[in-house]
């Protein structure tokens, strides 16, 4: 892979005119043709409008219409969340710190261990103190994303933690610990899903805590 293309490469004394790209199902994804002084191509992989779909594909060498070699190449992502991160507690992160109330943003921790990139587009945190402010069940906040093989944080730049506005505040004397699910919405790969306890306290001000019990910490990736 290079950015968003599968390249491909044949021998030097290879007579071939043609590479086809087949998806799993064995339906011709794309076809590609080779002028004759040419050892190199390339297929767009992400970028499409058309849904990928991810597995083990066929690359097929043709002359005419002759198959003469294939090989196979796995084209997967597979991303899941290792972290959520408040910035309250941890100060020394890569946050926009001019921004007012910064210390209330959430950075994810997402780490891909396919062959290919996948696009975060959007995350929704469902239970989150900002969206109880807000008497809703979840907050969503978009994202164009690039995650890449290995592992990326994303930083919301929203206040994910805040508990309170110019019009309301939340009780958190009657909340006690709480869940808090964060979903990634990826271009390629099932959607990845992690769940953080947060405790609720005080009476006059909201004090958070977060739980850091690993039992109490879910990570699963849901159906595409």
């Amino acid at each position: 892979m290079e950015d968003d293309e599968l390249e491909t490469e044949i021998a030097d004394d290879a007579s071939v005119e043609f590479i086809n790209l087949v998806d799993p199902n064995g339906e011709l994804y794309d076809q590609q043709r080779l002028e004759s002084s040419e050892t190199r191509t390339s297929f767009e992989i992400l970028g499409r409008s058309d849904d990928f779909v991810t597995g083990d594909y066929e690359l097929v060498a043709l002359s005419g219409d002759e198959p003469i070699d294939t090989t196979k190449v796995t084209l997967e992502a597979q991303c899941r969340i290792t972290d959520v991160l408040w910035a309250a507690e941890n100060p020394d992160m890569e946050w926009d710190t001019d921004a007012p109330n910064w210390d209330e943003y959430a950075a994810v921790v997402i780490e891909n261990t396919g062959t290919i990139p996948s696009l975060l587009t959007e995350l929704e945190w469902a239970g989150a103190p900002v969206a109880r402010l807000q008497s809703k069940e979840s907050q969503s906040y978009y994202h164009e994303k690039r995650l890449p093989p290995g592992e990326t944080t994303v930083y919301s730049k929203r206040q994910v933690y805040r508990t309170e506005n110019a019009f309301s505040s939340l009780d958190c004397a009657e909340l006690g610990t709480e869940p808090m699910t964060v979903t990634a919405v990826v271009q390629v790969g099932a959607d990845p899903s992690y769940t953080q306890q947060i405790t609720y306290d005080g009476d006059q001000s909201c004090e958070l805590s977060i739980a850091d019990n690993p039992d109490e910490r879910i990570t699963r990736g849901g159906e595409k």
